[in-house]
């Protein structure tokens, strides 16, 4: 640990912190309202926009602890700030799916334009990697950071949630990049819990303000670019965001068998099941920060094998639970859609 730069978490907190107490007074004299709706747990409206404080809190951060940047980490930026800006506008105006969807995709090109890609892969059953033929590194790598921003997005139903699990993966991303010598990404994503740390404070239960869809976006971007600097460590990423990761699976599948768009807004993922069936909030989201913190600790010990074998057994788990939730009784109600 004496390799990461500690003025990232000096620095970047604190700075969260007044920038998202800015934004939320702004946001309130703006009318920049979350209102209660489909899929929305809370029932009163809240602020919005605490994304874009995290998102100048990690850029104002990046470009202090880490001058002058290398190419990747320019690209990072550049990307982050894309994506905030066109997300930003669907967080005030309202985005058409296509569109959204057109807006990941740009973003997503920015780094690998400046060299964050996937073009080599652990191989599972034996030392090594497989290297990836040059017609499929770009769009898998475009797959990998579109799809964690949905992930971390479609996980974002429930106070402090999203912001939780999203430093949990963080600090284990942190401790590989210094177990392969990379303490320069371990410095980015030191970062990124930073600023998720200071936003947090107001984002918990009862929260008086969300990070909005810029705001899980953009940590679902920062999360998918750092896991791809230097040796790609997916597996890893994978198995600490299995719960949200196979969560956007089933809800995909289940809206294409149901004749609806996979983008489509609805109150059925597992955190609105489990509320749904009685569980607070708040126990709701240290289910998901105790899962995510034993998945970070198998995926830094076990090998690549045992991480396919963990992640498939997590699969079984879910399905067990999200099948008996979908029997259980509903002691509360969400909009549906």
């Amino acid at each position: 640990m004496t390799d990461l730069n500690w003025l990232a978490l000096a620095l970047g907190a604190p700075l969260a912190l007044v920038l998202t107490l800015g934004v939320r007074t702004l946001a309130a004299r703006r009318g920049w309202m979350d209102q209660p709706g489909a899929a929305r747990i809370h029932v009163v409206p809240v602020p919005r926009l605490g994304g874009v404080a995290m998102y100048a809190a990690f850029v104002i951060t990046v470009l202090v602890v880490a001058w002058p940047l290398d190419r990747q980490t320019v690209g990072l930026l550049l990307g982050a700030t894309l994506l905030v800006v066109f997300i930003v506008v669907d967080d005030l105006r309202g985005m058409r799916p296509r569109n959204k969807f057109l807006a990941q995709l740009a973003a997503a090109a920015v780094p690998l334009l400046f060299g964050v890609r996937i073009d080599v892969v652990s191989n599972p059953f034996e030392a090594g990697v497989v290297l990836l033929h040059a017609a499929i590194v770009i769009p898998f790598t475009l797959f990998w950071i579109t799809g964690m921003m949905n992930a971390i997005n479609f996980v974002d139903g429930l106070d402090g949630l999203a912001g939780g699990v999203v430093t949990i993966a963080a600090i284990v991303l942190i401790a590989l990049s210094l177990r392969l010598g990379l303490p320069e990404t371990a410095t980015l994503a030191l970062v990124l819990v930073a600023v998720v740390l200071g936003f947090l404070p107001f984002n918990v239960y009862r929260s008086s303000i969300i990070m909005g869809d810029a705001g899980s976006h953009f940590l679902g971007f920062v999360l998918a670019v750092i896991a791809i600097m230097g040796p790609a460590k997916l597996a890893t990423a994978i198995l600490v965001l299995g719960v949200p990761i196979l969560d956007i699976a089933w809800s995909i599948g289940r809206r294409l068998a149901g004749g609806r768009r996979f983008a489509d807004r609805d109150a059925e993922h597992l955190h609105h099941r489990l509320w749904e069936a009685g569980v607070p909030q708040p126990v709701i989201a240290l289910m998901y920060y105790a899962l995510a913190g034993v998945l970070g600790v198998i995926a830094l010990l076990v090998e690549r094998l045992d991480k396919i074998f963990a992640f498939l057994g997590l699969a079984v788990f879910l399905g067990v639970l999200l099948a008996v939730l979908s029997r259980a009784p509903r002691r509360r109600g969400v909009p549906r859609r």
